[in-house]
């Protein structure tokens, strides 16, 4: 199983991006923040996808309980403690009997996460967006280190620009990974 990250800031595209790699590859979408979602879940008294409902109609105050349990999280219990949960959410879709080609982390927020992402031979993809991106000046809303390997997305056209961009970028990658001319 093969790990890809998308960074950027909220309302880049990163999970229509995401999405757009199932169309080709059997995925399964995790995300470094699901803690935490679970967390918000349990102080709202909803579900961690009503949650997540909230945050993509662009709801600041649940927005800043996310980011705020987040850095409660890495600093009371342990700095890596998201990094653990997601490897832990990996190691049991590697057990499962339908383990995923891909991984696809639709969140990467810090330059701990893509640090390691890039240490499991993953693929960081930068997504940007001219606008209409999220204007929080949290941490985790400030772009990661571009290094090289690291893939690029620009949201600039349509959707489906953006889901055959993603599938393009991967692809690339992919081949590279197996050592074919790209």
């Amino acid at each position: 199983m093969k790990i890809i990250a998308f960074t950027g800031p909220g309302g880049a595209g990163k999970n229509t991006a995401a999405e757009a790699l199932s169309t080709r590859w059997q995925t399964s979408e995790v995300a470094f923040a699901a803690p935490l979602y679970e967390m918000a879940a349990v102080a709202l008294g909803i579900t961690p996808e009503e949650v997540n409902q909230l945050k993509l109609q662009g709801d600041k105050a649940a927005r800043a309980l996310l980011e705020q349990l987040g850095d409660v999280v890495r600093k009371t219990i342990r700095p890596d403690f998201l990094i653990v949960r997601l490897v832990d959410t990996l190691r049991e879709l590697e057990d499962s009997q339908d383990t995923p080609e891909l991984a696809v982390i639709t969140d990467l927020r810090t330059e701990e996460e893509a640090d390691w992402v890039r240490g499991m031979k993953g693929l960081v993809i930068h997504v940007s967006r001219p606008e209409g991106t999220s204007d929080s000046q949290h941490s985790t809303n400030r772009p990661i280190t571009m290094e090289q390997g690291d893939g690029y997305l620009l949201n600039a056209g349509t959707i489906e620009d953006l889901r055959q961009e993603a599938v393009h970028v991967v692809s690339g990658w992919l081949a590279q990974q197996q050592g074919a001319p790209v």
